[in-house]
This record gives C-alpha cells, sequence and structure tokens, in this order.
C-alpha cells in the first residue's frame, strides 16, 4: 500500500535543531521567503527553456526540504528533477511540484503561527517575580559562549522577569549567536 508522504515532520526538524524551535521557525520563515515566489521563476525558465535553472532550483529546494523534514516536498523534488532530467523540453510542467510546494508552505506556516502563539501564552504565564541566580547563571554561559538547551534556555528567559518584547529579543539574539546583544539586554 502506497502511503502519502508527510507534508512537514516536525519530529524530524526538531531533531535537526536539536530541539531548539525558536531557531527551526526562523529557518522555516527563511524557508518561505526563499521559495514563496519561486512558482514565476520555473515557469518562466521551462517556458524560456532554461531546464538547467529549473534543476538547480528543484535541486536546492530538495536539499533544504529534506534537511527541514518537509517530506512531500522533498519528494516531489528528487521526482521532478529526475522528470526534468528525463523528458523532452516541452513536456516539463511545474503544476503538481509547484502544488505541494504551497501546501508545504501553508503547513510550515501554520506550524510556526501555532509556536508562537505557544511562546507568547507561555510568555504570559511566567512570573514577574524573576530568579537574579538563573539571571547571572545565563550571563555566565552567555560570556563563556556555552551551548544552552532549549529547556534552559527557557528556563533563564523566566528567570530574567523581561516583557514580551524584551523575551522575543533575548531570545532571538541567542538564537543567533549574537551573544553580546544577549548579554546588553541583560545588563
Amino acid at each position: 500500500m502506497n502511503q502519502d508522504p508527510v507534508i512537514f515532520d516536525v519530529d524530524f526538524a526538531l531533531r535537526q535543531f536539536s530541539g531548539n524551535e525558536s531557531l527551526l521557525v526562523k529557518m522555516l520563515g527563511k524557508f518561505t521567503e526563499q521559495y514563496s515566489s519561486i512558482e514565476q521563476s520555473l515557469v518562466s525558465d521551462i517556458r524560456l527553456q532554461n531546464f538547467d535553472a529549473v534543476g538547480q532550483q528543484v535541486h536546492t529546494i530538495k536539499g533544504v526540504s529534506g534537511n527541514l523534514g518537509m517530506t512531500a516536498l522533498h519528494q516531489a523534488s528528487r521526482d521532478f528533477e529526475a522528470h526534468i532530467k528525463s523528458e523532452a523540453p516541452d513536456s516539463v510542467d511545474c503544476t503538481s511540484y509547484v502544488a505541494v510546494l504551497k501546501q508545504t508552505l501553508t503547513a510550515i506556516d501554520q506550524y510556526a503561527n501555532a509556536s508562537a502563539e505557544s511562546n507568547n501564552a507561555s510568555a504570559n504565564d511566567a512570573t514577574g517575580a524573576g530568579n537574579p541566580q538563573g539571571k547571572q547563571e545565563l550571563l555566565t554561559a552567555l560570556k563563556r559562549n556555552e551551548f544552552i538547551t532549549p529547556s534552559k534556555l527557557d528556563q533563564y528567559i523566566r528567570d530574567c522577569a523581561l516583557d514580551s518584547a524584551g523575551q522575543t529579543a533575548l531570545r532571538s539574539a541567542i538564537d543567533d549567536l549574537d551573544y553580546s546583544a544577549a548579554i546588553a539586554l541583560l545588563e
């Protein structure tokens, strides 16, 4: 029995980022930004019979989608890439490929939005008291350029008793590995 591939394998994608959901969401946003309007480029290159360009774009999407757990898109990219290489130029059509791409973009956008809502709810649940020792531990870890697990980062952020904007800025700086900016936010 042939089963349709999973559109977005969240568990796989999270494992690729060692459980760091905020970094995953950031990468998904970059993927969406990069590929949400690729249909025009594909159609244009096919019309101009520039199959090398089409092949390069599809090959790149195949690699990125495979690493981000976008199973259906990875499989569609693999199939479309093989189709481009084997078919006569006038029989290449990207309609079904683009449909899988759009379905994937919708799924990852829904995931990113749900993740953002969950993070906002967590931020709103945080007590305003904070924990000075936790804040100091975070500062020390940042100054030493230490890896901070996602669960530990969540605890440290709660310990810092920052408002929602401050939490977002701190998390973003740490996810971007901009520890000096993160330290400046805390000091």
